[in-house]
């Protein structure tokens, strides 16, 4: 149970890095993308699996977390935050104690490591900034 979340959690970190590699503005732009293809990655799994029931849950995460992501990006990066954070809960609440039929428990539990490093990244670049970002 440790070692997916570990490995998620180190992908994470190496998108953060990828991310701080460019300006601020940048760097938070392509974590609101992560972000939404985080939640696209779900939705695939749905189309894969052929559950229309899933897929519609899945496509309201797409929505709210893609609304998450452009509010992180034209209000405030506290909301890119929170979104990566709740993206976490999304993992769990709804995938880990669920059968997945495309793949196996692993994948929410690296999603969670990968999730929270990128919501304390985000958390500390905003705090860096100040309020507006």
């Amino acid at each position: 149970m440790l070692v997916p979340i570990l490995a998620g959690a180190v992908l994470g970190g190496l998108l953060c890095m990828v991310a701080r590699r460019r300006r601020v503005p940048d760097e938070m732009r392509i974590l609101a993308v992560g972000l939404a293809v985080a939640a696209l990655i779900y939705v695939g799994f749905a189309l894969a699996g052929a559950d229309r029931r899933w897929l519609a849950i899945e496509a309201v995460g797409l929505a709210g977390f893609a609304g998450i992501a452009w509010l992180g990006l034209r209000g405030s990066a506290w909301w890119l935050a929170l979104g990566w954070a709740v993206h976490a809960g999304w993992d769990v609440g709804l995938h880990l104690d669920r059968a997945q039929s495309i793949v196996g428990a692993w994948y929410p539990l690296s999603c969670v490591g990968f999730d929270l490093v990128v919501a304390g990244f985000v958390l500390s670049a905003a705090a860096a900034v100040g309020p507006r970002h």
